[in-house]
């Protein structure tokens, strides 16, 4: 038998939406890097007055740039969201920010919400917390911590905009039903538990 402070893990998601995402941002940075280079390939590298000529420079610019945006996609490939529950309470990464310990005692709700329908429909996970967040052990999500809840705050047209976490579905093997089953049978009597997928 498992001890209650063990942390269950609930399991994420294959992540192969953000490494194909990737490889296309990859070979469109590559073949717009290209086509530049072969296109600026017959160029002198001086001008006629001596002065160098910044035309040539443009695919280094350019592979800067894109390999400054590959950052964003590398990031969350690094630091994937993670889930972790016991009866202490939460441990979760929405984004690729840190990883917030919080308490149930400081957990008033916890819900599911799905926005839109078929293969476009995106279920999210939603804390809602009291004020005493950030708090006698528990973490204060920061600005990079929410950005999933602003994402689904624009999705549900701010419906969700009083809960103070949220968590996409999608990121974790379970459907989102069972999810958060899963999450609410480890919740005490206190948190109220609401399921709108």
């Amino acid at each position: 038998m498992r001890r209650s402070s063990e942390w269950t893990v609930v399991e994420r998601s294959s992540p192969t939406r953000r490494i194909s995402s990737l490889a296309l941002y990859a070979t469109v940075c590559a073949v717009v890097i290209g086509s530049l280079a072969w296109l600026v390939h017959t160029e002198p590298a001086t001008l006629n007055s001596g002065e160098a000529n910044p035309v040539v420079a443009l695919p280094g610019f350019f592979a800067v740039i894109a390999a400054v945006g590959a950052v964003f996609f590398l990031v969350p490939l690094s630091r994937p969201p993670q889930l972790h529950v016991n009866h202490f309470g939460l441990r979760v990464r929405a984004g690729f920010g840190k990883a917030l310990l919080i308490p149930w005692s400081n957990v008033e709700e916890l819900a599911a919400i799905t926005v839109g329908s078929g293969r476009k429909g995106h279920s999210y996970l939603l804390l809602a917390a009291d004020v005493y967040l950030g708090r006698g052990g528990s973490d204060r999500p920061g600005f990079i911590d929410r950005s999933v809840l602003r994402e689904a705050t624009r999705a549900t047209e701010g419906l969700v905009a009083g809960f103070d976490l949220a968590v996409r579905c999608g990121d974790f093997r379970p459907e989102p039903q069972q999810l958060l089953a899963r999450l609410a049978s480890f919740a005490p009597g206190h948190v109220q538990v609401v399921d709108r997928l």
